[in-house]
């Protein structure tokens, strides 16, 4: 699995529903070359199960190969339950559970949607077309936030007694100091740190990061840095962009932990066009560093706007300014990460996410 907020999650549930209640296995695909592997040097492990055939990219081919060997796997395995995340495993997966016609509770988590902003209309409806009529056939349909909810029921996918919201929830880290954290990954004490930290695909919008950055330096060049973590397609154009601007960004590729990048940072950069939750923006909180964020999917469920971060429309000047006027209040900056904080451990714990689960597990089978 790659590395990113929804393996994550899996792995921590993986690893922490208990083994006195539950029988858990996790099953997987492979990662892209340019992934890191949140499960590397874990495949033997006789609870996960690696089919090599599944991957991001479509292959009519390598699809129904892996549909048969998930329809093995569950067959094999016989269980009660079978819960899949994601939008082609949830696809394949429910396909193999339900072509087995057991008694077997079919459960799908919405990490967010594909409903606008990935793909054109066309594409969009097939998806549509598609999750009604699994939905249909689905006993529980989880989402990651409120909004993603509502913008899937507007759909008409799932019934409203099907549905169920269950946040993301974080591990506690490590306690790292903004001084300890600079030290680490060698950044400056002085400058006002902005991190963004995210795939650099459209949906991302890294681009307006850039643009607003751009801006940024022209009120102050001296007083800002900007570090842009994460890998993907758009990556090389935005290295170019930052070179050609003189921007100094820095890029440091995709990170297996991002705390240090986290902790060091004066504030967290969201300009994602659409986004299911964001759990980048509690991983901050947990250090104390609110985020600036555009204000999409369930990021508003996290953000209450000037309370424990700030909400910002796609406008790259109005980013600038914000930001700038941040830097210039020590005081309102402190008060947002700390009230950040103190949201993050009071709604989106692992631990509370790890319970919603086994709840909702009970609830099915009772």
């Amino acid at each position: 699995m790659n590395l990113g907020g929804v393996a994550v999650l899996l792995v921590d549930l993986h690893q922490m529903l208990p083994g006195s209640e539950f029988t858990h296995t996790l099953v997987t695909g492979v990662c892209a070359e340019n992934e890191i592997d949140i499960l590397a040097g874990k495949y033997s492990d006789p609870n996960i199960v690696q089919i090599k055939s599944m991957g991001r990219k479509p292959s009519l081919f390598a699809d129904f190969s892996t549909f048969l060997k998930i329809r093995k796997v569950l067959k094999n395995l016989d269980p009660q339950i079978v819960h899949t995340h994601t939008s082609k495993a949830g696809v394949l997966g429910r396909l193999a559970a339900i072509s087995l016609r057991r008694k077997i509770k079919i459960v799908h988590s919405y990490h967010g949607h594909h409903l606008y902003g990935y793909f054109p209309k066309t594409i969009v409806r097939v998806i549509v077309f598609t999750e009604k009529y699994l939905a249909f056939l689905t006993h529980l349909l989880i989402a990651d936030s409120e909004q993603v909810m509502i913008d899937l029921q507007k759909a008409k996918i799932g019934s409203k007694d099907k549905w169920q919201v269950i946040p993301p929830g974080i591990r506690k880290s490590e306690s790292i100091t903004k001084d300890m954290a600079r030290l680490k990954i060698g950044t400056e004490k002085n400058l006002f740190l902005i991190t963004w930290i995210g795939r650099f695909t459209e949906i991302k919008d890294p681009f307006l990061a850039l643009e607003a950055f751009k801006r940024l330096q022209k009120l102050d060049n001296s007083k800002f840095s900007m570090i842009m973590i994460g890998d993907g397609e758009l990556l090389d154009t935005c290295e170019e962009f930052s070179e050609k601007n003189q921007l100094g960004v820095i890029f440091p590729g995709w990170q297996s932990n991002v705390t240090s990048y986290l902790a060091a940072a004066d504030i967290l950069l969201v300009t994602s066009k659409n986004e299911g939750f964001g759990m980048v923006i509690a991983e901050a909180g947990l250090q104390n560093v609110p985020a600036v964020s555009t204000n999409v999917g369930g990021v508003g469920e996290f953000i209450k706007d000037q309370s424990n971060g700030i909400l910002i429309p796609n406008d790259a000047a109005v980013i600038a300014r914000t930001i700038f006027g941040l830097a210039k209040s020590g005081e309102q900056l402190v008060k947002l990460g700390l009230m950040a904080r103190e949201t993050t451990l009071e709604k989106f714990t692992i631990e509370t996410f790890v319970n919603n689960h086994k709840i909702a597990y009970k609830n099915l089978l009772s």
